[in-house]
This record gives structure tokens, sequence and C-alpha cells, in this order.
């Protein structure tokens, strides 16, 4: 395989989310960007959003000296107007419609080899790059997990109705031409997880590969760690739980409330902290006092900085993401680098991260189900105190893994084959 040499070629890359200091999306655009440009030594554009502005400016980030960007966004008065899942597709697919018209001037005057849809994460909304007729690299993305089946039945009327909406749609939108036009001639299609990468080649990629959407490593999170060592010394007094997504039903964060009502019936002294916000904050909140758990499980809400959060991750004994339809899962690696083990579902993104010696992955099922198997793994947590310094050791192992370089490298490689395709 001829090489191609990587700073003679010119990368223009759609990054929505993608910003310094961030974290989940916005922090998988900076840094995965950061390496192919500091690393790899592309010369890269990068199209995001104008909110991203300010932040990115203000960054002495080295590996992004030869960045160029373009700020693009819709009215001021639309993103206050976006709300929930629902809204932020809208508003993102306002954003690709200016993304696309930035594009299209920029490669008035620019000379461009390849294209890349970085972020926003997602099959859908296919991107709209692939009418300039150059390479297109596309993900890694998700968007094709879906709840496990036995579950869908348990589900409130409002939730069940959300949770179909969201197949329907998904269904919907693989049918339109725009989306068989995106990925029928995308050179290379990267899917997050199977599910995504089975969907990937449904919808006509020819060359699908399966590559994390996320990493870890000479990021915010090593630094944190960097400054503040793990020590030896297990956890004492009751058994703390971290929640650390948004509050959105698919996350799963009213199965772990339920199965720390469970666990505390059953004589453990189980506390919960959670964090962010959301539009299930009410109903979770409803749920908490149903169980009469108010003195057990707080709600900490968005927390100012990234290294606040890092500090709630170091101080409970597990962080609990039972997310049912998660790609990747970002808390999850977050909570592994810093030393501390996982409580998921055997199910998407999560159950392709942890392992045993790093967290437990509860089995899917029923309701019922879910929940008995969270509480056991968090009736377990005392027992598992015993063996700190091995699962401290095993969840930084995992994380090293799914690191930055490791993902930027297979972005480097699809970018080299895609480029080759054209030249033959």
């Amino acid at each position: 395989m001829s090489m191609v040499t990587p700073n003679s070629k010119r990368v223009l890359i759609s990054a929505y989310a993608c910003a310094p200091d961030r974290g989940a999306e916005p922090g998988v655009g900076w840094n995965l960007v950061a390496y192919l440009a500091g690393h790899y030594h592309y010369n890269v554009t990068v199209i995001t959003r104008t909110k991203h502005q300010s932040a990115i400016e203000g960054s002495r980030d080295p590996r992004m000296k030869g960045v160029h960007w373009i700020y693009v966004d819709p009215p001021e008065w639309l993103s206050r107007r976006k709300r929930g899942a629902w809204g932020l597709k809208a508003f993102y697919l306002l954003w690709q419609k200016q993304m696309h018209a930035a594009a299209s001037e920029y490669l008035k005057e620019n000379q461009v080899d390849l294209v890349h849809h970085l972020t926003f994460g997602s099959i859908l909304p296919a991107t709209s790059l692939v009418g300039f007729g150059l390479p297109l690299v596309v993900g890694p993305v998700g968007g094709a997990e879906m709840s496990p089946p036995e579950l869908i039945g348990d589900l409130s009327l409002r939730l069940w109705i959300r949770d179909r909406l969201r197949t329907v749609l998904y269904w919907f939108g693989s049918r339109l031409e725009a989306t068989k036009r995106t990925y029928e001639n995308c050179s290379i299609a990267l899917g997050a997880t199977e599910a995504s990468a089975a969907s990937l080649s449904k919808l006509g990629a020819r060359d699908v590969r399966l590559v994390p959407q996320s990493g870890c490593g000479n990021d915010e999170v090593a630094a944190f760690a960097a400054a503040h060592p793990n020590t030896d010394k297990a956890p004492t007094g009751p058994i703390r739980l971290l929640s650390a997504s948004r509050l959105v039903h698919w996350k799963g964060v009213d199965l772990t409330i339920d199965a720390v009502a469970r666990a505390v019936d059953a004589g453990f002294d189980v506390e919960l902290d959670i964090l962010q916000e959301g539009p299930e904050m009410n109903s979770l909140q409803k749920l908490v006092k149903k169980h009469g758990l108010e003195k057990r499980i707080n709600f900490l809400g968005k927390l100012e900085s990234l290294e606040g959060v890092y500090r709630a991750m170091r101080a409970v004994d597990a962080v609990i993401h039972p997310a049912v339809n998660e790609a990747f899962g970002q808390s999850v690696l977050e909570a592994l680098a810093l030393g501390r083990q996982v409580i998921c579902l055997d199910w998407a993104g999560p159950g392709m991260i942890v392992t045993p010696d790093c967290g437990i992955k509860v089995e899917t099922g029923n309701r019922q189900k879910i929940v008995e198997g969270l509480a056991s793994a968090i009736e377990v947590m005392g027992e598992r105190r015993d063996h700190w310094r091995e699962i401290q050791r095993a969840a930084v192992e995992r994380a090293e893994v799914f690191s930055w370089s490791s993902v930027a490298q297979e972005l480097d490689q699809a970018y080299q084959d895609s480029l080759e395709q054209k030249a033959g």
C-alpha cells in the first residue's frame, strides 16, 4: 500500500461539537482534531459552532496552532428554543444547512483533498458533505442502538411513545434518498458499535469499520489523574454511587433510582449523587420522593467545571450508567480512566467498554430483571472494596485501550485509504 504524505493533504472537517475543556461530544471533536493536526500534520480546516469560538480561540493547545476555523450558527433566538432530543436534531439540521453553505464558499477559493463528518456523531441526519464530490469519511457515528426489546413493554406510556417514536423516525430517516445517497457514496464509514456498523452496511456504505466513538489520554481526564493520583485506600462508610449523564429517559437514571431503593430495602447503606440536568428531572425527583430516598439521593445539577465532575467520580465506589441505547458513553470511559469501576448494562457502547475486572455488567431483560441486576451489583460494592487496588488498576488499564491516539490512528488510516481509492 502506497502511503499518502499526511502534511501535504488538506482536510475539511464538519464538527458541530468541538471545544476544549468540555468533555462529552465537544471533547471528541477537539481531541481528534488535535491529533489529526498536531500528530499526523494534516492541513485541517474545521467548520464548527459559533458558540465554541471564544473557547477555541482562548485555548493554548499547541496542536491546534495550524488549524483554520470557520464558525457558523443559526440565529441566537433559535438556540434558546433548542429543547430536548427532538429540538436538538431540528437545530442541528438548521446548523448543517449553514455548514454546507460555508463549506461551499470555502471550496470555491481553497483546494481540499478530503472531507470528514466528525460530530454530530450520529448516523442520522446524514451529512450533506457528500454533495461536493470529494472523498468522504463519516464517523465514528452511532445511533442505531435501540432499547432492549424486553424492556420496552415495561416503559410508562409517555416513555413508550418516545422510545417507539425514536425507532420509527430512525426507520423513516434510513429510507430517505438523501441518507442512502450519503452512505452509498461515502468512501469509508466508521460505526461506533456493532449495531451502528451493521446499519451503515445496510444503508449502502461499501467500506464499514468498527471504531470507538471516543477516547482518553493526553486530555483533561489525564491531566486531572496526573495531578491527583489514586490511592490504594478503599472507601469506607456507605456505598456511594454517582450518575453522571444528561437526565433523558434512555440514560436509565430511573432504573438506577429503583435499584438503589431495592438495595436500601434489603438493608444496604447506599447513597447516590445525580449530576446534570434534563427533561426527566421532575419525573426523577418524584420517583425519589415516592421511594422516600430524599436523604440518600442528591440532585447536584450541572457542575461548573470538568474538574468538579472528576472529583465527584473519585469520591464514589462506582459510577452507575444503565443507559439503554448508548453509542459509547464518555462518562463510562472517564470513570475508568480515573480508576473507578462502572456498573452498566451488558448492552451497546458501555457493554463493549466495561469488563468484569473493572466493573459489573448487568444482563438485560424486562424492567424487573434489570433493576434486580443493578441492585445485586450495588450490594456487592462493599465486598469489592477488598479488591480496591486491583479494580482501580484494571479500570485504568481498560481505559487506556480506548485512547485518543488509537482512534486518531484509525482516522488517519481511513483518510489514507480514501485518498488511495480516489487515486486508484
